[in-house]
């Protein structure tokens, strides 16, 4: 497989509420949005490079440039951080979860996905 460079993913992110330890959600939505680094991309979540870190089940909205996925607009999807740790002393690592992401959007994603693809052999199952 030929190996191709994948184009710079822009992403924008706003924080819109926490699931509390009683599993209800707070709402903590502002207008306040900022960029953050995409570093991989599936059609089930997204892992980001962020400033500032994200709790566990922190609910957000990602405004993903559609550009480089052949869309005309942006796509907003909502997600859920599921995990994020510190990378280096300023930076965070975070995995979400998409919870809320149309078929357009879908299909958007997985066209890169293909398009951009560097896995030479498919990713082995682990068995327990």
């Amino acid at each position: 497989m030929e190996r191709k460079e994948s184009p710079n993913v822009i992403v924008k992110l706003r924080v819109v509420s926490i699931i509390d330890e009683a599993g209800e959600e707070k709402v903590v939505s502002s207008s306040e949005s900022f960029e953050v680094t995409a570093l991989d991309i599936s059609a089930q979540g997204i892992g980001i490079r962020a400033e500032k870190h994200l709790p566990q089940k922190t609910i957000v909205e990602l405004q993903i440039d559609g550009a480089v996925f052949d869309l005309n607009e942006s796509m907003f999807i909502k997600a859920e951080v599921r995990s994020c740790g510190p990378e280096d002393s300023s930076k965070c690592r975070c995995g979400m979860r998409f919870l809320d992401i149309n078929s357009k959007c879908q299909e958007a994603i997985g066209g890169f996905i293909s398009k951009y693809n560097r896995r030479r052999e498919p990713r082995l199952g682990l068995v327990y």
